[in-house]
Order: C-alpha cells, then structure tokens, then sequence
C-alpha cells in the first residue's frame, strides 16, 4: 500500500551533501521502508514514480516564510520554486500539470515544498535554492492514487518541514474532511498554531515557535468539539487503528478487528 511522502534516494549530488541529507531525512522522519524517488540536481534528471515524507531542513537566518493555499498566493520566489517544480514533471512525464493544480506550497528560507493534485493522482516537490549553490530538489509522483478519496480519519497529515529534528518551527500541509471547520497545532509549550483550509487541503507554518517532539494536530467540528488529536511528529504511515472505506476494503493501517471508517475527501 504506497502512502503519500517517502525521503529521496542519495544520487546526484555534490560529494558529502548527500550523507548530511539523509541523515536530516531520516532523523526527523524515521522512515523504516525504502520507495522508489528521486533526488533532482540541476545538471541530471532521472525518472521516478513513489511517495513522498517530509523534509528536515536548516535554515539560513533570513527569515522569509510563505504559506500559499494555491496558485493565487505565491510569491515572487514560491511562484520561482513551482516553476521549477512543474519543469522537472514535465521532464519526468509524470502528470499533466499546471499551476492551477497546485493545491498547497509553503517556503522558509530558501526551501519550499508543494502539492499539486489532479484528479487522478499528485505531484509532490521540494526545492533547495540557496545562494551561490545549484538548485536541488526532489520530485515524486503517482498517476493513481488509490487511497485519494480516503482520509484515515478526519485530517491526513503530507509533507512536514521542521528547523529541527523533532521541533524547531514547522511548514505542515495535509487534507481534511468536510466535518473539519477548525485545525490547530499544539505546539506543546502551551502556544497554539491555527492551519488555514481552503477546499480540503490545509497548511499552517509556525514562526518563532518552540514546536516540541510532543506536538500535535487537533480538529475541531462545527459546535467546537474536538473530533481528532495525533501526534505532529510521527511517521505518516503509522496508525493506531486500521481504516476501511465503506465497502469494508482495508484503505490505511494494517489488518486488524479496530479497523475504524475511512473519512471522506472531497471539496
């Protein structure tokens, strides 16, 4: 079962860089499966169809944090980084996208990370563009997601940016269902973080926080009570209770008597 989000494999880049990637990566993911993906440097390409988890990153000290809830809200250097995004799935012949297809994109610093969905399947990117450095990224794909109906639960957490292993400030992206009005990170050092939804998809970036590994994503209904808490942190594979749609076909999770309705997504 291929879920959304998986860290890039280590090719086509600089001597050392890759091995300090990953090593972020994986730190701050904990990923125990490997997909197939791609590393994307700006003098190679290869080819590739996979998941995509999330990214740690370090930031450069300038400060800049751009959350766009599509196309219309990009910046000047988010609306740069999308471009280079649909430039490498063009390359790749993965989807036909445009950029009226970008569903979410945050950026700090000089990296950004983006959803862009179809109604078939998705093309998630991150971009690395620091000064007097190649542009790097990475780039994966799905033609057919199957699971793209189906939430486990009422929110689905995609891609997770952190300045730290297990905290620092956080870019977070991901989908809810319609029973979903309010969603908040609980930053675990009292402070509460709001996410923006806007057709299904919500994305909140945090500024001058001290997000903890303790952190959590919490929902809310339309009377105000609290119908989902889970923790930030945690791998985005990882459930406590299995989910099947509503012909009973196991959708998220692994076999077991708990399995619990998969949510709708839609907008």
């Amino acid at each position: 079962m291929k879920d959304i989000l998986d860290p890039p494999v280590e090719r086509d880049l600089p001597p050392g860089r890759a091995a300090a990637m990953r090593a972020d990566l994986m730190t701050s993911i904990r990923r125990p499966r490997r997909r197939r993906a791609v590393r994307l440097g700006i003098a190679t390409m290869a080819t590739a169809a996979a998941v995509v988890a999330g990214v740690s990153m370090v930031p450069n000290g300038d400060g800049v944090r751009n959350l766009a809830m599509g196309s219309s809200e990009l910046s000047p250097t988010l609306h740069q980084a999308m471009e280079r995004c649909l430039r490498w799935n063009s390359e790749m012949e993965r989807l036909p996208l445009s950029m009226d297809d970008l569903a979410v994109a945050a950026e700090q610093d000089h990296h950004a990370v983006a959803l862009f969905m179809t109604d078939t399947g998705y093309f998630t990117c991150d971009v690395s563009m620091q000064p007097h450095e190649e542009i790097s990224g990475g780039a994966v794909s799905e033609r057919v997601w199957p699971q793209r109906d189906w939430l486990p639960g009422p929110i689905q957490r995609l891609l997770l940016m952190s300045t730290e292993a297990d905290g620092g400030d956080v870019a977070v992206t991901g989908r809810v269902s319609p029973r979903v009005q309010r969603l908040v990170l609980e930053n675990g050092d009292g402070q509460t973080t709001p996410a923006r939804m806007v057709n299904g998809v919500f994305g909140l970036i945090t500024e001058d926080a001290n997000t903890s590994k303790d952190a959590e994503l919490v929902s809310y209904d339309t009377t105000g009570a609290e119908i989902d808490r889970r923790l930030l942190f945690r791998p985005s594979d990882e459930f406590d209770h299995c989910y099947v749609d509503s012909a009973g076909t196991l959708v998220y999770g692994k076999p077991g008597a708990d399995c619990r309705p998969a949510e709708r997504w839609g907008h």
